[in-house]
């Protein structure tokens, strides 16, 4: 069973499953999810497409294992804090960074995707753990992790597609922001005159730390 599942490469290399991951979060990091394919996984890590099918089912299964992989990039990073809501909050924390700021591509690419991989399963433990910790029973831990991890994620991906634009086009969506104020017809949209140069401040910067702010208020006041 070894040897099948870890062979060697043309060029020597051992293959196995970590290979593959490698080589995919590679290619889209460089390239782009699009460009996924058995044939390009194969040349990445030198093999013959048909090796791919030892270890996955299918290119689809390789992306969920990248996702895996990121929530375990996360997991490992995480320490836990003094109690439930900064332990939550740290979590938070690092998987953002693994998301959108480490492999924002590949973030962008696989935050949305249910693994039922080990790290995955690792996270809703841990997730479910802290709640019931805050003292929600089993049904309101299960509802408030699915925010939780749309929230973190969700913040996640809309960064990964900001930082991903093309340089020329984040300074346009930017200066659109910080320029606001010169473009507005006068006296008729008052608000958004006398707010315009705090928006050219936040609208242009993540609000991923404001928006856990807010996820963290409302855990602190729904626990039981």
């Amino acid at each position: 069973m070894a040897g099948r599942r870890r062979r060697r490469t043309r060029t020597g290399t051992e293959l196995s499953r970590e290979a593959y991951v490698d080589a995919a979060v590679n290619l889209i990091e460089n390239r782009g999810a699009s460009v996924l394919s058995a044939r390009t996984l194969a040349a990445a890590v030198g093999a013959d497409a048909s090796a791919l099918y030892r270890h996955f089912t299918g290119v689809d299964d390789v992306v969920r294992a990248v996702a895996d992989r990121m929530i375990g990039l996360g997991l490992d990073r995480w320490t836990p804090g003094s109690d439930w809501l900064e332990s939550l909050a740290g979590l938070g924390r690092v998987l953002f960074a693994v998301y959108a700021q480490d492999f924002p591509r590949a973030g962008l690419a696989v935050a949305g995707r249910a693994t039922g991989l080990p790290n995955e399963l690792r996270a809703v433990e841990l997730t479910l753990g802290l709640l019931r910790k805050g003292g929600f029973d089993d049904e309101s831990a299960a509802k408030w992790f699915g925010a939780i991890a749309d929230i973190a994620l969700g913040q996640a991906m809309l960064q990964s597609a900001i930082v991903t634009l093309p340089a020329e086009i984040q300074d346009a969506d930017k200066a659109s922001w910080q320029t606001l104020s010169t473009r507005l017809p006068d006296d008729e949209h008052p608000h958004t005159q006398a707010a315009a140069p705090h928006l050219g401040e936040y609208m242009v910067q993540p609000s991923f730390e404001l928006v856990l702010e807010l996820m963290l208020k409302g855990l602190a006041a729904s626990a039981p």
